[in-house]
């Protein structure tokens, strides 16, 4: 979650207007995330950045002519892609090489704003984050509503933002995983939350109620201090953003901001895939056809839900 967001949500929620109680709400058809496809001009120095955080390439070849299609993208068929996994093998990033695809600083446009990772111990990570060329945009830091939620901020080689996370003990009403159920030595744990940048947060609500199915039930709405935004943007330092969050299966969780700030561009629904940070995957309980189609939830936070059979695990990686 945005520093401080999920504290502030905790801290809020019972006494803010027209919060939900999220475990009224069915279980989610959604869920878990699976993980983030980054479009890049070359996998390369993205690779040797990651690896410093302990990621591994488990899978690299060519994008198939049937995925692509499926993905309403028929130019990406035969593009080199990359999957990086930390060590217990599950992907957590894809690259997929794009001619000319430049790094996007996913805080002035919106889309995909930030993907939240959990993490073992987030201040270990400093040093090999900024030794790799990461920028830290906010360093590590107990969120101001719990010293459970310790988080730092960086931007990854292609404009990614991450938010790494170390949860040290539940946060309710969240259901949210814990750092020690990491495996020993995994310095990087799963995609837990997908963090959305939206000029609306009406409706991102409801595109993902509609299109997705997902239990307005398991949504709580809030405003609270993201300072990533407010640093970037230069608000003051106590600036609030409305933002929500929607619960997926796994627990994970959508969440969604709202940013309105002339600084930030809006791309016109149904344009070109942006580079960068382009799409986040999810994982689908629900019976029926789930053919990994791409949906675009807001203005450039396009999304693909996988049925479980596609979820992959990589015992050993194919390269160091």
């Amino acid at each position: 979650m945005s520093a401080p967001s999920t504290a502030a949500a905790a801290a809020t929620a019972p006494a803010s207007v027209g919060v939900a109680a999220t475990n009224a709400a069915p279980p989610p058809i959604t869920g878990p995330l699976a993980h983030a496809t980054l479009l890049v001009g070359a996998a390369a120095p993205v690779i040797a950045a990651y690896r410093a955080l302990g990621l591994k390439v488990v899978a690299d070849e060519p994008v198939a002519t049937a995925q692509a299609q499926a993905w309403g993208q028929a130019a990406l068929g035969g593009q080199r892609c990359v999957e990086l996994a930390p060590s217990d093998g599950t992907s957590l990033l894809r690259l997929i090489e794009v001619p000319g695809a430049q790094p996007r600083p996913t805080r002035w446009g919106h889309g995909w704003l930030a993907l939240e990772i959990l993490v073992a111990d987030v201040d270990a990570l400093q040093g090999p984050a900024r030794a790799a060329g990461f920028e830290i945009v906010g360093p590590p830091a107990d969120l101001e509503i719990s010293s459970a939620l310790r988080a730092m901020q960086v931007v990854g080689p292609a404009g990614e933002m991450l938010y790494l996370t170390q949860v040290k003990a539940p946060v309710p009403p969240f259901d949210l995983p814990l750092s020690a159920e990491l495996p020993p030595g995994q310095a990087l744990g799963p995609l837990f939350i997908a963090v959305m940048s939206t000029p609306s947060r009406a409706a991102a609500l409801q595109a993902c109620a509609d299109r997705l199915d997902l239990p307005t039930g398991g949504t709580l709405q809030f405003d609270t201090k993201v300072t990533v935004l407010n640093r970037a943007f230069g608000r003051p330092f106590d600036s609030r953003w409305p933002l929500a969050t929607v619960a997926l299966g796994g627990r994970c969780l959508f969440e969604i901001d709202e940013v309105v700030d002339p600084q930030v561009w809006t791309p016109r629904p149904g344009s070109a895939l942006p580079s960068g940070l382009a799409w986040v995957s999810a994982f689908s309980a629900a019976a029926g056809p789930c053919d990994g189609a791409l949906l675009e939830l807001a203005p450039g936070a396009w999304f693909e839900q996988l049925a479980p059979t596609h979820q992959k695990r990589y015992s050993t990686p194919t390269r160091p």
